[in-house]
């Protein structure tokens, strides 16, 4: 493998997942003849070796300084992708847990990542003294949703301290959404979602082509995206069944929508085209790019040509759902991440080495940092693209004759199993007919 290359892979880990692009909106069919080289044996080998011995075991070994902070979470960027639960490394960051107050804002936000991401329930008399002490908003949620793994844990003892701590919650996007979730039990939120059919039906301007996210809220299992076109129809394949395909929008770390990395929010996004990204673990398959509320002006996220409408308001977003969802605090997902401050969400494949994930129910299927993400099958022998539902759902996009449209992002339940076409097939044809017969 030539050695530039190899540094260049090694050296996107530390970023991870940089998703910057060149939008475009051509409507041609995308190619399936892709060749990448770094999906070949003998480079994901290599790559495994590397990231074992120099950028985690290496980085994470180097003294605790504030020089050497920047080494420590290159360290946990790959302790995290490789899902890495190395019980040698559990000293190590007891050690920095302990010397938590010293350490940079990113740093602390970094640590509480990798722990809540590999080692639950390890350290909890740690976290629970950093909740106690933090003023830090995001580092306060991070550390109650890892005590909160914790079974036994009284969730209104969070609840208040939260309310204690800081006066102004409510108008903070992450504890506003915090304080929802630690009042609100998974088996509450989804017992009250409103009809999935009202959301399937729902016309949200003309030309919109809409794709719909469908999952589970135990994001360990994988979900589908479906496709419907600007007439209200649902794209169909050749035999004249719904098109779909499984689409995993679980993040590495698991964590809640509203924390940097976690998982994919429900809510709506803003399709604004596709490119390819330079990033090599997503490869050279076009992926779909979409913005959130607040990463985007209004304007631009409502496909809008007045050049004055900039400002998010609860309306903007309230106006773009049906009526029965707009008390539904959960599809708002995408609306309180976006003014949290995430963003580069987007629907795209993936070149990540899936043994990785051998053991997990999501396999072949990679996690991200909070991306919609289709599975792809590349060739161990010369890098070629043998199986891409990523390809698939691009291609879907692009035979509605429309890019200009909206993801839409939905928990359908809580089941320990992936969501299949079946479950959803009869809410289709029904809310094509009620499309229809509203416009």
């Amino acid at each position: 493998m030539k050695i530039k290359i190899y540094i260049y892979y090694l050296t996107l880990l530390f970023t991870f997942f940089n998703l910057s692009c060149v939008v475009h909106n051509s409507t041609a069919k995308i190619s399936n003849a892709v060749i990448d080289t770094m999906t070949i044996k003998s480079a994901r080998d290599a790559f495994k070796k590397n990231l074992y011995s120099n950028v985690i075991k290496k980085n994470i070994n180097i003294p605790l300084s504030d020089s050497t902070e920047k080494n420590w979470e290159k360290a946990f960027g790959g302790m995290e992708l490789a899902l890495d639960t190395n019980t040698a490394y559990i000293p190590l960051i007891k050690n920095a847990l302990d010397s938590f107050d010293k350490r940079t804002s990113e740093f602390q936000r970094s640590l509480l990542e990798v722990v809540y991401t590999l080692y639950p329930n390890i350290f909890y008399p740690e976290i629970l003294n950093i909740v106690k002490k933090t003023s830090n908003t995001k580092i306060f949620a991070m550390g109650v949703n890892y005590l909160l793994k914790n079974n036994n844990i009284d969730s209104d003892h969070f609840l208040k301290l939260l309310q204690k701590k800081f006066v102004d919650w409510n108008e903070n996007p992450i504890l506003f959404s915090l304080n929802y979730y630690l009042k609100n039990s998974s088996g509450k939120f989804i017992n009250r979602r409103p009809p999935l059919v009202d959301l399937l039906s729902h016309n949200l301007g003309n030309d919109n082509t809409i794709i719909f996210s469908i999952q589970r809220k135990d994001r360990d299992f994988i979900g589908i995206a479906i496709v419907r076109k600007p007439n209200g129809n649902f794209v169909r394949n050749s035999d004249g069944t719904i098109f779909y395909v499984p689409q995993l929008a679980r993040s590495i770390t698991n964590l809640p929508y509203y924390l940097t990395n976690g998982n994919t929010p429900q809510g709506i996004l803003s399709i604004q085209g596709i490119d390819t990204s330079k990033n090599v673990f997503i490869g050279k398959t076009p992926n779909i790019q979409l913005v959130l509320p607040y990463e985007a002006k209004s304007n631009l996220f409502l496909h809008s040509n007045n050049s004055n409408d900039t400002l998010w308001t609860n309306s903007e977003y309230s106006n773009l759902l049906p009526e029965s969802w707009r008390n539904y605090v959960p599809i708002w997902g995408t609306y309180y991440a976006g003014k949290a401050g995430r963003t580069e969400i987007i629907a795209h494949g993936t070149t990540i080495d899936p043994s990785f994930y051998f053991n997990k129910s999501y396999y072949p299927s990679s996690p991200t940092l909070g991306c919609l993400c289709a599975k792809e099958i590349w060739s161990e022998n010369d890098g070629s693209r043998l199986e891409s539902d990523q390809a698939a759902l691009v291609n879907a996009l692009l035979s509605t004759g429309s890019l200009k449209g909206y993801c839409i992002v939905v928990n359908k339940d809580n089941k320990k199993m992936p969501v299949v076409i079946d479950e959803v097939t009869m809410d289709i044809l029904k809310a094509e007919k009620i499309f229809h017969s509203k416009n």
